[in-house]
């Protein structure tokens, strides 16, 4: 695994329509019935999981959609779409049911097992001390608005967490329970962070928890000509986003650029499931790849010379 970090809250839920391609995204069973084509059984694939899915109705309008993740509902619509975006499946396995009910009440249904990875952290469990802090990681990388996921001991008074010297958050702000797991975000600038948690126990004792991690250079152009942060953007393959899956053939191209930087870039890398692809020295990159149908996942990373780390990623759907 290349990274970890990022999480938003369960629920979360984006419906969109698949951009034009040169495949089709998912397409619906010759004979009645419903398809997930993304992601496909047993693959592995980045936070957050693009779901595609299409159905043959006979043209009977559907009425009603529901997906279950191992037995619990995550979500449910009134109408049919045929990409869901679900925030709320984190890393981990997952066994997914989706049921589509049309006008006369025929239900149809389609199931998978996928993996997910990369930044859809879930909640910290306590551990020994009064602090466990999950995430971030140790010497991770993170993105630029990084996941803070920790817990604390039952009886902690109180907490707080700096970030750099700045506050981010206290038990006073949150008005839970001292010792109820928190999840929170920080928002941060590339480079190297230092995180310090500290809490006071039910004996009035102080613990303190320092953490050291860095966060990378993550593309983001601001609403209403706000300017853009440095970061990589993606050509090739076309509609491939962090939030996206692009369908692709079994050999592909993948083009990338170094934008907005401050300092030359060194070194870009592409890769495929976590196994490099190609690299150059430039501050962009062309790297044709092979691979098998089924879900794959894509990291780009580049470096500049002042050490600073660009990265971007995303699934694709190779057809």
């Amino acid at each position: 695994m290349l990274r970890s970090g990022l999480r938003l809250g369960m629920g979360i839920v984006m419906l969109v329509s698949c951009a034009a391609s040169a495949f089709a995204a998912c397409s619906a069973p010759v004979q009645s019935g419903l398809a997930l084509c993304f992601p496909s059984v047993n693959s592995t694939v980045l936070y957050p999981a693009t779901i595609e899915m299409a159905v043959n109705s006979g043209n009977v309008l559907i009425t009603h959609v529901s997906v279950y993740d191992g037995g619990t509902k995550v979500d449910d619509q009134n109408f049919m779409t045929d990409t869901l975006i679900d925030f709320g499946m984190l890393n981990g396995l997952h066994h997914i049911t989706v049921n589509a009910w049309d006008a006369n009440g025929k239900l149809y249904q389609a199931k998978s097992t996928f993996t997910i990875t990369g930044f859809g952290y879930g909640s910290c469990a306590p551990g020994s001390g009064l602090i466990h802090l999950c995430e971030p990681a140790a010497g991770s990388y993170q993105p630029d608005v990084p996941t803070i996921s920790t817990a604390f001991a039952a009886g902690v008074k109180s907490w707080s967490m700096t970030l750099d010297g700045h506050q981010v958050l206290n038990s006073t702000q949150t008005g839970q329970p001292a010792s109820a797991p928190l999840i929170t975000n920080a928002a941060t600038t590339a480079g190297s962070h230092t995180l310090v948690v500290k809490a006071v126990g039910a004996n009035g004792v102080t613990s303190t928890l320092t953490r050291q991690f860095s966060t990378f250079y993550d593309l983001n152009c601001g609403p209403k000509g706000g300017g853009c942060t440095p970061g990589i953007q993606i050509t090739q393959p076309a509609n491939m986003g962090e939030d996206n899956a692009a369908d692709v053939g079994t050999s592909f191209r993948v083009q990338a650029e170094v934008m907005y930087n401050t300092k030359p870039t060194t070194k870009m890398i592409v890769y495929m499931d976590g196994v490099e692809k190609g690299q150059s020295a430039g501050p962009g990159i062309t790297a044709d790849v092979s691979t098998s149908k089924g879900s794959h996942y894509l990291v780009i990373q580049a470096w500049d010379t002042a050490g600073k780390l660009y990265e971007t990623y995303g699934n694709v759907n190779v057809q």
